[in-house]
C-alpha cells in the first residue's frame, strides 16, 4: 500500500496562518473565518491562470483578498493586499503538523507504509511550507510547476508509484476526481462538510483522528 497527501487544507490549515496574518495587518471587525472562506471561492477561480504564469502572484493576492472584502463591503488598497500576502506567506512558513497528523506519520514509518504528497503550487512555496512540516524529509513530493502537470489532471495522480495506491485529499473535484479518473483510489478529507455524491469514494473521514483510523484499517492493523 501506497498513500499521498495533499498538501493544503489537508496536512495543515489554510486558515490557521490567514487568521494570524488578519490579526496582524486587519484591524476591522470581520468574520474572518467567512473572508477567508471567500477569499478561498476567488483564489481557486483565478488559481489555474497563475499555475500557468497568466498572472503574477502578486496579481493573485490582490484579486482574492480585495474582491473578498468586497463581498463584506469592505473595501482595502492593493497595498494594503500585498502587506498582507507578506505576512500571510510568513505564518505559511511556521506550520506544524497536528499531533495526530504528527502520529499518523510516525505511524506509516513504523509499518514502513510508502506515503508522500501531490500539491498544486509553486515548486519554492510549496517546499518552503513542506520543510515547515517535517524536520526531515525522505518522501516522495510532487508539485505541479515541477511535473508540468496540475490537479485535477488524470496525469500527476499517474505519477504515484506502487501498487494498491490511495490519495487523501480535501477538495472535491480537484483531489477526489482527479485521482478517481487516473485509478487511485481516494480518501476525502471533508473536514468542511460539502454534501456531495460519495459513492465514488473510497472513505470519507471528518477530522484528523478518523483519518488515522482509516489508515491502521488498511493496514489491517
Amino acid at each position: 500500500m501506497v498513500i499521498y497527501f495533499d498538501l493544503d487544507d489537508t496536512l495543515y490549515r489554510l486558515y490557521d496562518p490567514f487568521y494570524k496574518a488578519y490579526q496582524k495587518v486587519f484591524h476591522e471587525d470581520l468574520d474572518i473565518y467567512a473572508l477567508w472562506k471567500q477569499s478561498r471561492i476567488y483564489s481557486n477561480e483565478i488559481y489555474p491562470k497563475y499555475l500557468n504564469k497568466l498572472i503574477t502572484k502578486d496579481e493573485l493576492s490582490i484579486y482574492r483578498l480585495k474582491n473578498a472584502f468586497k463581498d463584506f463591503h469592505q473595501f482595502i488598497t492593493n497595498q494594503q493586499a500585498l502587506d498582507f500576502q507578506k505576512v500571510y506567506e510568513d505564518q505559511q512558513a511556521h506550520l506544524t503538523l497536528s499531533s495526530t497528523m504528527k502520529e499518523l506519520f510516525n505511524y506509516l514509518k513504523e509499518k514502513n507504509i510508502s506515503y508522500g504528497i501531490i500539491t498544486n503550487g509553486k515548486e519554492k512555496t510549496q517546499m518552503n511550507k513542506i520543510n515547515s512540516l517535517f524536520p526531515i524529509i525522505d518522501f516522495p513530493i510532487i508539485i505541479s510547476e515541477k511535473v508540468g502537470y496540475q490537479k485535477p489532471q488524470k496525469e500527476i495522480f499517474e505519477l504515484i508509484q506502487g501498487n494498491d495506491s490511495y490519495y487523501v485529499g480535501d477538495g472535491y473535484e480537484i483531489d477526489m476526481m482527479g485521482a478517481y479518473q487516473a485509478g487511485v483510489k481516494t480518501i476525502w478529507y471533508n473536514h468542511q462538510k460539502q454534501e456531495k455524491d460519495t459513492s465514488f469514494i473510497d472513505f470519507v473521514v471528518y477530522s484528523d483522528e478518523e483519518l488515522l483510523e482509516v489508515v491502521k484499517k488498511l493496514n489491517n492493523d
